[in-house]
């Protein structure tokens, strides 16, 4: 009896050590994973990357394995598949199963690029949104450098970066930004940013409810960033290129695109310049030259001064650097080596080219559409003839051989475009190519007939639906 009394004793002790002992190990095995899995379902990461995509399969696998093989390992790649119709879809399921950083949204029809991005900023959880494009290659450090100088400029809102070739090569030491005052100000003039170089702070797009607007299509970025100025916010730029813009050539754009964004654009910046001035349509757009530049940028300097909209200072040293003075005009000169913008000086005289403002002229002889002058560094006289849209262009004729009669035409030929300078006896040469000299034999509002001095055939040429250009009639 005493011997059953041990036995059942040993028997239940044995079990509670072995119960004991086993949960133990299930625990210590376990949990482990247990919170390893509920971390993950619930962890935060630093940066979301956002990128919509809409039948990219031939590109998209260079946009994902660049962010995917960034230095900065804690961030998540949203990907919005918008109704894509080819291997899109499968291509991004490939690599979610490899890598669950990646996650896929697919919408069932294409809804457009603003819908799906702001698809994106809803499903981001990240402290910072990243964007990204499907079409081109975030640099390995990006997310890394951008990350650190958004920590460490916490009065920047929005972080953009350089584009291009760049270069791979890592940089080191504390990031350097650009002035916010600089950046602001351009973005009255083009985007400001490139869209896909971009990273925000997500915070402030919730505590302000922004998002990506329809109202300026294919121009969105600009829309965003005049949103988040307008609640406060401060944009500039990583000195430093962060992707390799357009790694893929022969992307296919929707119809109009280039129109449509020119467009948006132009509704955007009479909005913006709507405190300031009210500017007329002819001079908007981002590619309209200095000039029109100058003229928006005269009146945003007279009106700031009350308004205060922007640093007053930065606006000032933008006109002082680009925009011609009282007794200065800017013109535009089309020289065989280079093209640009020219200072002239009605005082003195002279003339000084904008991009290189060491490269000065003397004016020898001028008149209503002519101008002769003399480079301080080099010693030939150059003659210019001002053409139909008010622009002056190189002529080899030394100017006593050029008469106020003589004309400018924009030819487009088979083998080459060019313009040819036409003088008062009817005869002509290319600029680029001088040698290739001929005569005018019959000229209309609409057609131009010549012959060439080296050549007997006698060429038709009509001029374009815009009345810009003769262009070669060719025999049918």
């Amino acid at each position: 009896m005493a011997k059953l009394k041990t036995s059942k004793k040993f028997s239940t002790t044995f079990l509670t050590g072995l119960i004991c002992f086993t949960a133990g190990c299930l625990t210590t095995y376990y949990t482990p994973k247990i919170s390893s899995m509920i971390s993950g379902a619930f962890s935060i990461p630093k940066i979301s990357v956002v990128m919509s995509t809409y039948n990219r399969d031939h590109a998209i696998g260079g946009a994902i394995e660049s962010i995917l093989n960034q230095t900065m390992e804690d961030f998540e790649l949203i990907v919005i598949n918008d109704g894509s119709t080819d291997d899109t879809q499968k291509i991004l399921e490939d690599y979610a199963n490899k890598d669950k950083r990646l996650v896929v949204i697919k919408n069932e029809r294409n809804m457009g690029l603003v819908a799906g991005l702001n698809k994106g900023l809803d499903a981001a959880k990240g402290k910072y949104i990243a964007r990204m494009d499907d079409d081109d290659k975030s640099l390995p450090h990006r997310l890394e450098r951008q990350f650190l100088a958004m920590e460490e400029n916490p009065h920047i809102t929005v972080l953009g970066g350089g584009f291009g070739g760049g270069t791979e090569k890592k940089r080191t030491g504390k990031p350097q930004i650009k002035d916010p005052n600089e950046i602001e100000l351009n973005t009255y003039f083009n985007s400001g940013l490139a869209h896909p170089t971009i990273m925000i702070r997500k915070n402030f797009l919730d505590k302000n409810n922004i998002k990506y607007d329809e109202k300026y299509l294919y121009a969105e970025d600009c829309g965003l960033y005049k949103k988040i100025l307008e609640h406060g916010g401060k944009i500039s730029s990583l000195e430093e290129p962060v992707l390799i813009f357009g790694h893929v050539k022969k992307v296919k754009k929707p119809t109009n695109y280039a129109f449509t964004q020119a467009e948006s654009f132009k509704k955007l910046q009479k909005d913006k310049l709507s405190p300031f001035f009210e500017a007329p349509y002819e001079i908007l757009g981002a590619f309209n030259g200095d000039i029109n530049r100058c003229i928006m940028l005269k009146e945003m300097v007279k009106v700031n001064k009350k308004k205060k909209i922007l640093d007053q200072t930065t606006v000032e040293k933008r006109f002082n650097k680009i925009c011609p003075k009282e007794n200065e005009d800017a013109i535009f000169v089309s020289h065989p080596n280079w093209g640009a913008f020219v200072i002239y000086d009605k005082a003195k005289k002279n003339i000084r080219r904008k991009d290189v403002p060491s490269e000065k002229a003397k004016i020898l002889d001028q008149s209503e559409n002519h101008i002769t002058v003399k480079w301080e560094k080099y010693p030939k006289m150059e003659s210019f003839i001002k053409d139909e849209n008010g622009f002056y262009v190189y002529s080899n004729k030394p100017f006593n051989e050029i008469s106020d009669t003589t004309t400018i035409y924009n030819i487009t030929h088979p083998l080459w475009s060019d313009q040819i300078i036409v003088l008062k006896d009817q005869s002509f040469y290319r600029v680029n190519v001088p040698e290739e000299t001929g005569k005018i034999l019959n000229e209309t509002k609409a057609t131009l007939t010549i012959k060439w001095t080296k050549w007997p055939a006698i060429e038709l040429f009509r001029k374009d639906k815009n009345n810009l250009n003769f262009i070669k009639e060719l025999k049918k």
